[in-house]
């Protein structure tokens, strides 16, 4: 009796295409870290240079920012490499970035 040798072939060809997408995958999500690096830098240049006026009723608030972009971070370290099964974390992002200018913003204050 012999074999087909196309459910063989077929089943390499899978894997190969799973490989290949996992190295594709990883490859985005190493460019989505840098680009998350770039917007720390680009978000601390803008912080330092930004005037500080009186007249200003809101402000960027850039420590909201620098958090959630951790979070980004955090999350796609984790999901690159996972130490175990662990529950999604479901907490969302703040993305309001206007705080009160006379007011100082904490950044683990969500609305």
């Amino acid at each position: 009796m012999m074999l087909s040798p196309y459910p063989l072939l077929i089943t390499c060809l899978v894997a190969l295409t799973a490989a290949a997408q996992d190295v594709r995958e990883r490859s985005d999500f190493s460019l989505m870290q840098r680009q998350i690096d770039a917007l720390e830098l680009l978000a601390d240049r803008a912080r330092y240079s930004a005037t500080d006026t009186d007249r200003a009723r809101y402000r960027f608030d850039y420590p909201r920012l620098t958090a959630d972009l951790e979070r980004v971070r955090h999350g796609i370290n984790n999901y690159l490499s996972p130490s175990r099964a662990q529950p999604a974390d479901l907490v969302e992002l703040a993305g309001d970035y206007r705080a009160e200018a006379h007011e100082p913003s904490l950044s683990n204050e969500h609305d």
